[in-house]
């Protein structure tokens, strides 16, 4: 039997009465539940509960609810006093996954989404997974706070350009990506902004917010919105959209203008540098991983060459003691055929001087190895100039 957990409680909102007996059935063995047919049921549950805040650990809610609907529904919830302390996630159950929808479910505040019919087993994964992202986010959370606190105390007395200017020093000497997503969402928080960093390395791609790595609707989000411009703003979303890296402020100030527009300029240049600069780092990156591969084939070669000296030497022993015994064998040979001691050894001078002629045509190991050193020797001095 799977492992239950008694110490996270799910609230569902489902008004199809099927649906809710498969989801009470499925994760009533595995998760504490509470059903309700309506948004309206639940927000009532909240008003009379003593502690809301211990209703529940995660949402899933139904999209398409009577009523007051699923995203609604979840804006409420975003926005209950009780609920504000520490944020619960939000699951939606969709029959759609247009980007429209999950764009409409991202601006809406949910973390996840799934699409009807419901598939148990991935539905059980979704919450594992947010159940994770929830534990890492707490202490992620805990970390930004200390951050912020520093960032307040260095930022207070800098304005806006000051701000971009600090980012693009601290850029300049980010030694790999990590580092350079930690300074954008330095530069974020300078501005009073949130968002989300997408890079994009050869054969890697990584979305990051400060709820984690990868939240599967900012990953869809993200990748939608890239798509568009290169700056492509859509209500208080602004994308900033370039080869290696996207950045997606999710609170852009629309009540400010003259501020907005500012800013809009500032993340425009900060994005287009930090793009410059994680083209750089794949660049050093290639480059480092090439030094070494080239290495790695050196010290093959290296152990090739000896490996052809020690078996030239082999077969120049060889050589000798097969000549050797062609010869004794043809002194013998000219014996039995009572030839002169003269004849003889004229004979088998001729018989040396031919051994030699055919030794040498092949004997073409020692400038191998030669021009083999010389060419590792020239890349190693390169290599060591690189």
């Amino acid at each position: 039997m799977a492992p239950t957990h008694n110490d996270y409680p799910i609230v569902v909102v489902e008004d199809d009465r099927t649906t809710r007996l498969l989801l009470q059935s499925s994760l009533g063995n595995h998760y504490p539940l509470a059903l309700f047919e309506s948004a309206e049921d639940l927000l009532a549950a909240l008003q009379a509960a003593p502690e809301p805040e211990a209703l529940a650990q995660l949402f899933l809610l139904d999209v398409g609810l009577p009523g007051m609907d699923g995203l609604n529904l979840c804006r409420q919830l975003k926005a209950h006093p009780s609920l504000q302390a520490q944020p619960v996630p939000v699951l939606f159950l969709s029959g759609h996954d247009s980007p429209e929808e999950i764009l409409a479910g991202y601006e809406a505040g949910g973390q996840d989404y799934l699409v009807k019919p419901v598939d148990v087993a991935s539905l059980l994964h979704k919450i594992d997974n947010l159940r994770r992202i929830q534990t890492d986010q707490q202490a992620l959370a805990a970390q930004i706070r200390d951050a912020d606190q520093l960032t307040t105390l260095v930022l207070a007395n800098l304005d806006e350009y000051a701000v971009l200017v600090q980012f693009l020093r601290t850029l300049n000497e980010c030694p790999d990506p990590p580092a350079l997503i930690a300074a954008c969402f330095e530069l974020l928080r300078g501005f009073g902004l949130q968002g989300v960093v997408q890079t994009r390395l050869r054969g890697q791609e990584k979305t990051h917010s400060v709820h984690g790595e990868n939240w599967p609707l900012e990953v869809a989000v993200v990748n939608h919105m890239r798509k568009q411009e290169r700056v492509f703003e859509h209500k208080h979303l602004a994308a900033f959209n370039f080869d290696a890296v996207t950045l997606l402020v999710t609170n852009m100030p629309r009540h400010e203008p003259e501020l907005c527009g500012r800013i809009r300029d500032h993340l425009a240049i900060a994005t287009e540098t930090a793009d410059a600069k994680l083209q750089a780092l794949q660049t050093l990156m290639d480059n480092q991983r090439m030094r070494q591969e080239i290495l790695q084939v050196l010290h093959s070669v290296g152990h090739t060459i000896n490996a052809l000296a020690q078996k030239y030497k082999d077969a120049r022993y060889q050589e000798t003691v097969h000549t050797m015994d062609f010869i004794d064998e043809i002194s013998r040979t000219f014996s039995e055929a009572s030839m002169s001691q003269e004849q003889e050894e004229q004979l088998l001078e001729s018989v040396r001087q031919r051994i030699r002629v055919f030794t040498s045509l092949y004997d073409i190991a020692p400038q191998t190895q030669e021009t083999l050193q010389v060419l590792v020797t020239r890349m190693r001095r390169i290599l060591e100039v690189a």
